[in-house]
């Protein structure tokens, strides 16, 4: 026979391990979910100061190395092994970072009034600008502290002669150690570089 007492006893216990149960799986750690990121809007203050001539040029798509043909956001352990390029797991680009590039290139150089075209427009008298892009990482110094680091070479073709050729790099510091903090200084960065891209372009003699 069992004594109600008994019976009381048991329920408490089930409902004190119940409570436990589910205390346990409130405080569950929440899988992580992943981001993407781009550059952002274009800042507004881009338009052509007074006096600047009119420019118009083609660009080609970007040359890019194997590896930076995805969309992976990439980093390097300068304090460990710099030559091994790692990805984050969680953390991408919204596209390719060599796409990232030429489209904020474009909407920079509209800005600034110019004509722009591509390759594939078929603009045989345009000068062709021509991009090679070597390095798009985040390279960590130390597991705190970290830059965006961005190189490339930038080839001004016309006539199948080359007019001018110059390289271009960037390192801007992340403001914190990680995927985000990287992402933005990524992101000025490769504004740095297209504003010394289209500096350099206006400076040009070209017709």
């Amino acid at each position: 026979m069992i004594y109600p007492a008994l019976i009381a006893r048991l329920s408490n216990v089930g409902a004190v391990f119940l409570l436990m149960l589910l205390s346990a799986c409130s405080s569950a750690p929440v899988a992580q979910q992943a981001q993407q990121y781009d550059f952002g809007p274009l800042a507004t203050n881009t338009s052509a100061p007074a006096g600047t001539r009119k420019l118009q040029i083609s660009i080609a798509e970007i040359s890019i190395p194997p590896a930076l043909d995805s969309n992976a956001m990439l980093y390097r352990l300068q304090y460990d092994n710099v030559q091994q390029l790692k990805a984050y797991s969680l953390h991408r680009w919204s596209m390719p970072p060599a796409q990232l590039l030429l489209q904020r290139l474009k909407a920079g150089l509209v800005a600034q009034g110019a004509d722009v075209l591509t390759n594939s427009d078929g603009a045989a008298n345009l000068p062709l600008l021509r991009l090679e892009l070597d390095e798009f990482s985040q390279i960590f110094s130390s597991a705190s502290l970290s830059n965006a680091h961005i190189s490339l070479r930038a080839s001004v073709i016309k006539d199948r002669k080359l007019l001018a050729q110059k390289s271009f790099q960037q390192k801007i510091p992340a403001s914190t150690a990680d995927a985000p903090g990287g992402a933005r200084a990524m992101r000025e960065a490769a504004d740095a570089s297209i504003i010394e891209i289209q500096n350099w372009i206006m400076s040009l003699p070209l017709k």
